[in-house]
């Protein structure tokens, strides 16, 4: 009985700290919780700068609506943005962290950006802009001789690879319930090339 007794003890002195390791919170000091969040040390930084030809010129834009609040649209400044670029090429996406708890992701050569703000209750929802608009705006373009190399949507590769413009404004989904215009509105370019 007393062999027994002292196998249990040092059995249960020798399991404690990897009990204890178990239990603890291993959420490491990049992970913000979010459902898509993606660590620094999966890519580079990108540099983000203001879209060249948005409705909100000079200010980078991610939000809802049409005004300007914690709640609305958030007008960052480039440094409260946060640009991940993962990949290179045809291989690359860029994950944007902004203040307010704005994500979104891309995924090169789509007109497709994943949205999400989990502060809000907006559950991650996918914008595309169609290829109906896009052909429109190059009408336009053709039309009036004008040279706007950023068309309306996410034009990669412009004006070197590694570049990205998004100019979003795309109807939001009737489950993200807005006291606003219904729009989503996402406004910036990313480099992926300046580090």
């Amino acid at each position: 009985m007393k062999r027994t007794t002292t196998a249990i003890a040092v059995t249960g002195i020798l399991a404690a700290p990897l009990i204890l390791t178990a239990c603890s919170d291993s959420t490491s000091a990049n992970d913000n919780g979010g459902s898509a969040t993606t660590s620094a040390n999966n890519g580079r930084a990108g540099t983000v700068t203001p879209a060249e030809s948005s409705s909100w010129r000079g200010d980078l834009v991610i939000g809802v609506g049409d005004q300007q609040a914690d709640d609305k649209i958030t007008l960052p400044a480039a440094n409260q943005v946060h640009a991940q670029c993962i990949g290179e090429g045809d291989n690359l996406t860029v994950d944007i962290t902004e203040p307010n708890g704005w994500h979104a992701v891309l995924t090169h050569g789509s007109q497709t950006v994943t949205i999400e703000n989990p502060q809000l209750n907006y559950a991650a929802k996918e914008f595309t802009t169609s290829q109906s608009s896009l052909d429109h705006e190059i009408a336009l373009n053709e039309k009036f001789g004008t040279t706007n190399q950023f068309l309306r949507g996410v034009t990669w590769d412009v004006p070197q690879p590694g570049d990205v413009e998004i100019q979003l404004n795309e109807r939001t989904p009737p489950h993200w319930v807005i006291n606003s215009a219904e729009k989503v509105n996402l406004a910036m370019h990313v480099d992926c090339n300046s580090h």
